[in-house]
């Protein structure tokens, strides 16, 4: 099927759910959470994301606030003079000194505030986008560490059986201390392997649920460092999916916050030069107000007074604030040029990681290890049966092991670089998938 220059083949499909039996957010929670739930929980509990939500709202409204036209001042004086003989002459005048801004300035600096709120927003965008890669892959680390659990749990039990039956074989006389020692050392080797896979998996938890508990929760207040216990369930299954680079370019150019951001800046500067040059004519003011005389032999009189006042500019012209104006647009640009090539790049590896852990399952996971799902079952019982010696049923689980554990990483890591490119195309929390549906499953549908 193609569709807007994306030609997909087979979506791959994986299940996840994740029981959380906790309190998040001061809320009890279903025993299951998908990711549905995890991604809310990612925009309301997530400290980083709320911070540079707030970072870009107070960087648009401080642009706003620097473009509103300058406030009025009011001013009251007197002037007391002593007249010849008796009496002074006291007079009062109120004023209103109004500064005054070229209609152009004024238009370039609004435009400053918009472009400068624009490029504020698009950076929380793009934290946002990797925030939202980041729960994605720890989501799948807790899936994949779970899958890798149960394998090395499996294996475990196996190497179990068998030095048991090595044992027995040993009282027998029917097996040498050599071989004995051999199985010994395989059996610690799987050993340690499930160690290791439960504190992997410990770990994989823990940085998940850093990414969602809430500041208030009662587990942070009472111990930090209790976790709630996380219970996995989830298959993985692999089917291809093929993309059209150019599309995901065209996409990444235009959808990514990183270059919304980039954009926005540039045209601020490009606006800020504008209003830096305005700042070369002279500052303008007016103020007005009414004036009070009283004198001796008279009462009192009023009047009015009016100015215009110009600026001299003597000894600052404004030509080296327009200078430093156009360096700055100048960075700009490069910055723009340097976030335009940073996006091709993260395209291009997140499909070229595509196409290579594609490739891989396919010639590796569903060509040559085909039939090594079995291999197991088959080993053990050909070895029960008496027709494979015990270093052949070693090297058998051993590769058995290795081949599950492989079929495991190469799928974990095309999952991987679908978030990559999802990345790179700019989706956050809050977007709708464009390759990915959710946190692990991949959607059939056209670029939007």
């Amino acid at each position: 099927m193609r569709a807007d220059g994306f030609h997909w083949g087979r979506t791959l499909f994986l299940i996840p759910l994740l029981a959380v039996p906790a309190l998040l957010h001061g809320q009890p929670l279903p025993d299951t959470l998908t990711f549905e739930r995890a991604k809310e929980l990612l925009r309301t509990n997530n400290p980083h994301l709320r911070a540079a939500q707030a970072r870009g709202r107070a960087t648009g409204q401080a642009a706003r606030a620097e473009a509103l036209f300058p406030n009025p001042t009011l001013s009251v004086s007197e002037e007391r003079t002593d007249l010849e003989g008796d009496g002074v002459d006291d007079q009062w005048y109120l004023s209103v000194t109004q500064p005054l801004r070229y209609p152009g300035e004024q238009g370039a600096r609004s435009a400053v505030a918009a472009a400068t709120a624009r490029a504020a927003e698009a950076d929380a965008q793009e934290t946002a986008a990797s925030l939202y890669r980041t729960v994605r892959r720890r989501y799948l680390d807790v899936v994949v560490a779970e899958r890798r659990r149960r394998i090395h749990r499996r294996f475990a039990e196996a190497i179990r059986t068998a030095a048991r039956a090595a044992r027995v074989r040993v009282q027998e006389g029917d097996l040498g201390t050599v071989r004995q020692a051999r199985v010994q050392t395989a059996q610690a080797q799987y050993e340690d392997g499930l160690a290791e896979a439960r504190r992997t998996l410990r770990t994989a938890r823990t940085d998940l649920y850093a990414l969602l508990h809430p500041d208030d929760a009662p587990q942070a207040r009472a111990d930090t460092t209790a976790l709630p216990d996380f219970a996995v369930a989830g298959t993985l299954q692999y089917r291809p999916v093929r993309i059209s680079q150019g599309a995901a370019l065209q996409r990444a150019l235009q959808q990514r916050g990183r270059m919304q951001a980039a954009r926005a800046t540039l045209e601020a500067q490009r606006e800020r030069l504008t209003a830096a040059r305005y700042g070369r004519l002279p500052d303008l003011s007016v103020s007005a107000g009414p004036k009070t005389q009283n004198l001796p032999d008279s009462g009192p009189t009023y009047g009015f007074t009016a100015a215009l006042n110009v600026e001299l500019p003597l000894w600052n012209g404004g030509k080296t604030n327009v200078d430093a104006t156009r360096n700055r647009r100048a960075e700009a640009q490069a910055r723009l040029e340097a976030a335009r090539r940073g996006v091709r790049t993260d395209v291009r590896t997140a499909m070229d990681d595509l196409q290579s852990y594609r490739t891989r399952i396919e010639t590796v996971s569903q060509t040559v290890l085909a039939d090594t799902d079995s291999l197991l079952q088959n080993a053990e019982y050909v070895y029960r049966e008496g027709d494979i010696t015990l270093f052949e049923l070693l090297d058998a689980m051993e590769a058995a092991r290795s081949a599950a554990l492989l079929d495991t990483r190469l799928i974990a890591n095309y999952l991987r670089a679908l978030y990559d490119l999802e990345y790179a195309l700019g989706v956050g929390p809050t977007d709708a998938p464009v390759v990915v549906e959710g946190a692990l499953d991949l959607r059939d549908a056209p670029l939007n």
